[in-house]
């Protein structure tokens, strides 16, 4: 398998290889950054561009619309205000409107998803290598989010979170913000005399944007080659650029079962030192993640293992490094990941294991990125110590194409020794053919396990052109039975997985903004070629409206193969056979512009050996900048030969925005099949940007008849402040 599997892999990346051609990118909108001279002050950060400062700055005036009326003037006027210092890069934002009173400005809480609001994203690519840039957002209620952006616009890492400043207020003629980033909390080229940029506008009642550079929808705003240049930079310093980053914790827990309370306190902290404007130490001990928000809740009706997204700052810090072959939506394989930093301090239970210090070492130029990540795990009931490790490297090609290796040794659960090795390969165009987007991306891997299982291998190769009217893709990946990155994910082995995607999404006219028509191929094999799994999905109609609501038919045939009996839920067993069964389903959505968001989904039709219907509907109100709510319900009745069943999830989201830094989130869970309440309550207080707060409350119930019974409490009060140098 790995001969044959490595040739393809080989001969496609020679065939797509430019040889003898131009890599210069294409012409861009440039400006040049304007300086703070010592004798202009610093701005307030209110929200009020106010201060001398916003005067002198560079001003982007020009924005033209990516929709819905491509290339034409914004229907208002915009100023984007840029400075920068030693220190300090400055955003001045002032976004006009004749009819402020129709301004959305309900999200005012850090790391909000602000669509629901009108908004302004803006990217900083401080390498100038068209591939990474630190992704930033802001509306006029005060909701700030950022975000890594990783291989041109592949890899979109909204998790992370720096330290920076922004603020936002409505007035008469609009919305204006203040934006401050410190150059502390970003990495850069102190050589560099330029810096990649680009801005975008959203206006949400008439689901309109608004660009600076590559006002065409065929060009993504999120890849760094389509953004433009400002110029003149220098003299960039970080101080010493150590933030030290001390932390006390507070818990109190009562376990009901064991009849036992308990409190306990613990302090920590973490560290990070840029060795060099490039090069960035991170170290955590006695970790500790109090205040990181529970995962969502999810009733698996599938053979193979659901997964949930890292949530915690430490492993976010400079997450990019770490990243590994090419993004799902242009061809990747989703189902495996060689590194997976959940898999650090949780045991198979889904408990967490005390993590006694960890170590990362990071690093990015113009050529070339790398990471390095030491972690010493403590001891948890019957499990040891464990040390696990992970490294990457990663080398730029050609003008937005990488190549590189990964490492990783050590088993979280305490299995015995184990390793994966890995190397891939990832071109990427976007003036294909003129004007369109190209992906390819390759990958092998081995793994192997002393004691357990032995040597495994895997490769995937993948062809995708994701672009805005044609959005086409096939992708191949081989697994070995005996493949298991024990410090990674993967979600089956023992299979051959083929992929395509093969949509039409025409731009539309009066009421309809893009129509969208497709199938989604997939197809699962054995090693010898005998059909497990294979499924095609059709999207018969899709169509997004102008204002941003949605509707969408969809169908799907699939054929599921068992080798032997599997039980769905307690008591019902599907028996070992062929599976063929055809479903019809539907979605209907408005636009998260409205003050109340409305969804329902749902599909009918054959499934495993009976029928089913799957409803899900949620409800979002958004009045105002002060409080929001959401409702999601999902619910599967099934009714198969072995049984019947129904499976049903409810989540309530409530979030009370005392102030744009003091926000109070509720998170309340409920699935019936393991009949129990969940409760997270989160009060979150910014004291200053890296100076932060935490109240979190964890409560369960058992729902009996007739009556809610108690089960573990804990209530946990963390403190964290960053002390700069």
């Amino acid at each position: 398998m790995s001969t044959s599997l490595t040739a393809s892999i080989v001969a496609a990346s020679a065939a797509l290889m430019p040889v003898g051609q131009d890599d210069a990118p294409r012409p861009t909108p440039s400006a040049p950054l304007w300086r703070r001279p010592d004798a202009v002050a610093r701005p307030a950060i209110d929200g009020a561009l106010d201060e001398p400062l916003w005067a002198q700055a560079t001003r982007l005036d020009d924005l033209r619309q990516l929709e819905p009326d491509v290339g034409a003037p914004g229907s208002e006027a915009t100023e984007i205000l840029l400075a920068y210092d030693a220190t300090t890069l400055y955003v001045g934002i002032r976004c006009h409107d004749r009819e402020p009173h129709l301004i959305r400005a309900t999200q005012s809480k850090r790391d909000a998803v602000l669509d629901p609001d009108d908004r302004v994203e803006f990217w900083f690519d401080p390498y100038h290598d068209r591939r990474n840039a630190y992704w930033f957002q802001i509306g006029p209620a005060g909701g700030r989010g950022d975000a890594l952006i990783t291989r041109n616009g592949s890899d979109f890492n909204k998790q992370w979170d720096a330290i920076w400043h922004g603020h936002s207020r409505v007035t008469e003629t609009g919305w204006e913000a203040e934006c401050e980033i410190p150059l502390q909390s970003i990495s850069f080229d102190p050589a560099t005399d330029r810096f990649g940029f680009n801005v975008v506008r959203r206006l949400r009642r008439r689901n309109e944007s608004i660009v600076w550079a590559s006002p065409d929808p065929r060009r993504s705003f999120f890849a760094m080659s389509n953004g433009g240049t400002l110029t003149g930079i220098h003299d960039l310093e970080q101080s010493l650029g150590l933030d030290v980053v001390p932390f006390a914790v507070a818990r109190h827990s009562r376990q009901r079962a064991a009849e036992r309370s308990f409190t306990t306190g613990d302090v920590g902290f973490d560290l990070f030192w840029r060795l060099t404007p490039n090069v960035k130490l991170a170290a955590s001990v006695n970790t500790d993640f109090a205040e990181t928000e529970v995962d969502e809740r999810r009733v698996n009706l599938t053979r193979f293992p659901l997964f949930f997204p890292e949530k915690r700052d430490f492993f976010l810090e400079e997450a990019g490094n770490f990243t590994f072959g090419a993004n799902s939506r242009f061809g990747g394989s989703p189902e495996v990941l060689p590194f997976f930093s959940r898999r650090i301090g949780i045991d198979g239970a889904g408990a967490p294991v005390p993590l006694d210090a960890a170590l990362k070492l990071t690093g990015r130029t113009d050529s070339f990125s790398f990471g390095l990540l030491d972690v010493q795990a403590g001891d948890r009931h019957e499990l040891d110590a464990q040390n696990l490790f992970a490294g990457r490297f990663s080398k730029n090609l050609f003008a937005e194409s990488d190549a590189g290796v990964i490492v990783t040794q050590g088993d979280p659960l305490g299995e015995g020794r184990a390793g994966t090795y890995g190397a891939d390969f990832n071109f990427r165009r976007e003036d294909f053919l003129g004007d369109q987007s190209l992906r390819f991306s390759s990958w092998l891997l081995a793994t192997e396990q002393v004691g357990e299982g032995g040597e495994g291998l895997a490769g995937h190769a993948a062809l995708a052109l994701p672009n805005d009217e044609y959005d086409l893709g096939a992708n191949v990946t081989v697994l070995e039975e005996e493949f298991a990155p024990k410090l990674g994910f993967v979600r089956r082995t023992d299979v051959k997985r083929y992929e395509g995607r093969l949509f039409w999404q025409p731009r539309g006219g009066g009421l309809v903004r893009q129509w969208t028509f497709g199938a989604r191929p997939l197809l699962y094999t054995d090693l010898g070629n005998r059909t497990e799994t294979s499924q095609l999905d059709f999207t018969l109609l899709g169509a997004e409206f102008q204002e941003g609501d949605s509707a969408q038919l969809t169908a799907s045939s699939s054929y599921e193969h068992l080798d032997a009996p599997f039980e769905i839920v307690d008591g019902v067993v599907i028996p070992a056979d062929g599976h063929r069964f055809a479903r019809l389903g539907g979605k209907l959505e408005s636009s998260e512009g409205r003050p109340l968001q409305l969804e329902l989904g749902g599909s009918s039709g054959g499934f495993w050996d009976g029928r089913s219907y799957d409803l899900n509907a949620s409800v979002a109100v958004r009045p105002n900048r002060w409080w929001n709510a959401a409702l999601d319900w999902e619910r599967t009745d099934a009714n198969l030969a072995g049984g019947s069943f129904v499976a049903r999830v409810t989540r309530l989201r409530v979030a009370v925005q005392f102030t744009q830094d003091v926000v109070w989130s509720n998170f309340v869970q409920h699935d019936n099949l393991s009949d129990t309440v969940s409760v997270n309550s989160r009060l979150w207080w910014i004291v200053a940007p890296g100076r932060e707060a935490f109240l979190v409350v964890n409560h369960g119930w058992s729902r009996e008849p007739g009556s809610l019974l108690p089960l573990d409490t804990e209530v946990a009060v963390k403190l964290g402040w960053t002390l700069r140098f």
